[in-house]
């Protein structure tokens, strides 16, 4: 009789299991150097927590200056993120727009790289709120991921 309750407790347990099968990207951004003195963020939208972080992130740790003179200010706007239903699942859509401005008041001079990145996400069948958010957030990070790429092939 025992051993009865213990398969049943397995079965219910088994059948309550919390963890997602969708696993967080990691993203590896791409490094980059400015011949400039000062570097700066500007954040022009309100922007969701993990990308804000991930941005945080790539400029601090990846993004390095080593110049006497200048500066480089990294602007990022329109961000906008759209949630689709579609046969059996959910679609997101995620983009942001960009704006390098490379100052050399020395040389009279000024670098303009501008651009706009999107990523998207999607998942199907029979999912969790916690793998749907899974998704947005790896989403989110494949948009840094890009943005780190992006700027690293025009500069």
């Amino acid at each position: 009789m025992r051993a009865l309750f213990i398969i049943f407790g397995l079965f219910i347990g088994g059948c309550n299991a919390n963890q997602s099968f969708i696993d967080p990207l990691m993203p590896e951004f791409e490094s980059m150097s400015f011949d400039a003195v000062q570097k700066q963020l500007v954040l022009e939208p309100e922007l969701p927590d993990h990308i804000q972080y991930l941005l945080s992130q790539w400029f601090d740790q990846k993004v390095k200056i080593d110049g006497f003179d200048g500066d480089v200010k990294f602007i990022i706007s329109d961000f906008n993120q759209e949630i689709a239903f579609m046969d059996n699942g959910k679609r997101v859509d995620v983009s942001i727009s960009f704006k390098v401005i490379l100052n050399k008041p020395s040389l009279s001079q000024t670098k303009i790289f501008e651009g706009k990145i999107s990523s998207y996400g999607t998942i199907t069948g029979d999912f969790s709120l916690r793998e749907f958010d899974t998704v947005i957030q790896n989403t989110q990070s494949d948009l840094v991921l890009r943005l780190s790429r992006d700027l690293k092939s025009k500069i």
